[in-house]
């Protein structure tokens, strides 16, 4: 059953962790919290006998490590080049060529990963922008794409911020010991 916003009409959504006592009573009754990435509108949606699980819309998925990749941005209008210069598993920020919108829902292609192919984005929305900077929070990636997302962040953590070299990717190379 795919789950759509019930202001936005838009179906990025994920269920949220319960807020107080009317919260906890309505689970009973099972209906879960839920909150739109879109539009950040909170909602319930009735699911008999299943307990979604609690993913707060702010946690530590967002937090941030600098670096410097190449990435394709894709709009309906247009094709934008630029560079991300933070990531994190759920969002980046991003220098383009040329200015985006707040709201602008955007697919990215990171060439994060020599000698493979980009991970692909599919969807993600422009939550600030400022001349040719933009805030993007990823909306919608396919499970293999999440996988490899996943795997380059957190060598980003274990082995420490990596800036571009010359060829402007990520090369990987092995922890350095003291």
């Amino acid at each position: 059953m795919e789950i759509i916003c019930s202001k936005c009409r838009k179906p990025f959504v994920q269920s949220v962790r319960p807020r107080g006592l009317w919260d906890r009573l309505l689970r009973r009754v099972y209906l879960h919290p839920y909150g739109c990435k879109i539009c950040r509108h909170r909602f319930y949606v009735m699911q008999w006998g299943i307990r979604p699980a609690e993913v707060p819309m702010d946690s530590d998925q967002y937090r941030m490590r600098p670096v410097r990749i190449h990435a394709a941005v894709l709009d309906e209008q247009s094709h934008r080049e630029g560079d991300v210069t933070d990531l994190s598993m759920g969002a980046c920020m991003m220098e383009l060529s040329a200015p985006l919108l707040e709201g602008t829902v955007v697919s990215i292609h990171l060439d994060a990963i020599d000698d493979e192919p980009p991970i692909i984005i599919e969807a993600a929305i422009v939550r600030s922008a400022i001349k040719t900077r933009a805030d993007v929070e990823f909306l919608r990636l396919a499970k293999k794409e999440q996988e490899r997302l996943n795997r380059f962040v957190t060598n980003l953590w274990i082995e420490g911020t990596q800036m571009a070299r010359s060829s402007g990717r990520w090369k990987t190379e092995p922890l350095r010991s003291l």
